[in-house]
């Protein structure tokens, strides 16, 4: 395939490549209008007029170096449910380019927004949430449009599919909720829950610690008995943080917890949970990650943000820096769907510095918080929304990504009967 842009500036190069070959896994290559041949495949991103060329008409994004708020075009229908950035006169009817690169790289997250109790962006202020689209991964479907309107315009395109995936990913919190907190931790627990009156609560606690009653958060087993029935790649984020308010794991010098994670390290994948406290602090997160290297005794390279404190693109740099190539925070704690309308891994750009970063970006589409906590679904309701979400992302060869906890499958409390959504997310 051949590119004919005449204005290549990083965000145009960053773009056309996002949507040509991450999205779409076309090849190509950029050629000037007198290297144009007969036959040849071409896309046309200007507003000149070139025969036989698919156009797409700039919008002007693209050409642009500043991050000042705009108003976005759009218009519902047709097989790409709502174009963003609409033009005229092409054969798109929408700058696909400049649209996925307003998403993908979070542009609105660069302006002013109300912020939550944990200083996150919230799904409300996005505009995905404001024109009704959030549940959809739009860049993929834009992408398959874009593939069936190319193949009509040249016969003898060849098309290339992503195969749809599922990933079980695992953050761990609190390893435990009786056990290796310390004497001092589990005797103020104690007499806190006492001071409570919750008196059941103190009776599980004295019958784990001093008869061998299993741990409420020791979910392990049954973790791996469904990662190996359903055959499926997981991965488990630890969190390795100092103690705060938000920060409640057991210590990192806990032997049974260095434990624990090497074995676990034997049968899926190890990340980095960043805690809390680590938020936008280079050397907290050098710190922890250097913890959980120490640990393992290899690099880290994968991570998920404790809390979903992700900050674009602050958090992004802190973390390619720190030698996190793989990031898995992409998406929402208050809503489900897509933050950045993607749902396949992808190069994050950073539009303040004007560059690709050497992550990659693994976009989520619910938590098990999300929907029990935040929205308050049943687990039939529960089991609704996850199993349109995977839909969603089947249809175009996605990866389907759901976040769970230890303690969120362990089948108590609020938790009763939640592994039935559990299970049916990891179903391919």
């Amino acid at each position: 395939m051949k590119i004919y842009a005449p204005n290549t500036t990083e965000r145009v190069k960053y773009a056309i490549d996002l949507v040509l070959k991450q999205v779409c896994l076309f090849d190509y290559e950029y050629v000037s209008k007198e290297e144009i041949k007969t036959g040849d495949i071409v896309v046309n991103y200007s507003g000149e007029l070139i025969e036989s060329s698919f156009q797409v008409h700039p919008h002007g994004l693209l050409f642009e170096n500043d991050v000042k708020k705009f108003d976005v075009t759009f218009k519902y229908g047709g097989k790409e449910k709502i174009k963003l950035f609409t033009t005229e006169f092409d054969d798109l009817g929408f700058d696909i380019f400049s649209a996925s690169f307003f998403l993908a790289t979070r542009f609105e997250e660069y302006w002013e927004f109300e912020s939550d109790y944990h200083d996150r962006y919230t799904s409300k202020s996005s505009l995905a949430s404001k024109l009704g689209y959030l549940h959809l991964p739009l860049i993929n479907i834009w992408g398959e449009v874009l593939k069936e309107k190319l193949k009509s315009h040249f016969e003898e395109l060849k098309l290339s599919k992503h195969r749809f995936k599922v990933i079980n990913t695992i953050d761990i919190d609190n390893a435990w909720a009786y056990l290796n907190k310390g004497a001092l931790r589990a005797s103020g627990a104690m007499a806190k829950a006492g001071a409570q009156l919750k008196l059941s609560e103190m009776g599980d606690r004295a019958k784990v610690l001093s008869s061998g009653k299993n741990d409420p958060f020791d979910t392990y087993a049954y973790l791996k008995k469904v990662q190996d029935d359903k055959g499926i790649e997981s991965i488990y984020f630890f969190l390795l943080g100092d103690r705060g308010e938000f920060d409640k794991n057991v210590p990192h010098t806990s032997k049974d917890l260095q434990r624990m994670i090497n074995q676990i390290s034997r049968y899926a994948k190890i990340g980095i949970h960043p805690s809390y406290g680590s938020y936008l602090k280079p050397k907290q997160l050098d710190k922890e990650i250097e913890r959980l290297n120490s640990i393992t005794d290899n690099e880290v390279s994968l991570s998920r943000k404790h809390f979903l404190k992700l900050s674009i693109p602050e958090t992004y740099r802190n973390l390619e820096k720190a030698g996190i190539t793989n990031d898995y925070s992409m998406g929402y704690a208050d809503n489900i769907g897509f933050r950045a309308s993607i749902c396949t891994p992808y190069t994050f750009f950073d539009v303040l510095q004007n560059k690709d970063l050497n992550i990659k970006v693994h976009p989520f589409a619910y938590m098990d918080g999300t929907l029990n906590e935040y929205l308050g679904l049943s687990i039939a309701d529960a089991k609704e929304k996850v199993a349109s979400l995977k839909q969603q992302v089947k249809e175009v060869g996605g990866v389907f990504i759901g976040i769970w906890h230890n303690e969120t499958v362990n089948d108590k409390g609020i938790w009763k009967g939640w592994r039935e959504v559990y299970e049916m997310g990891l179903d391919s």
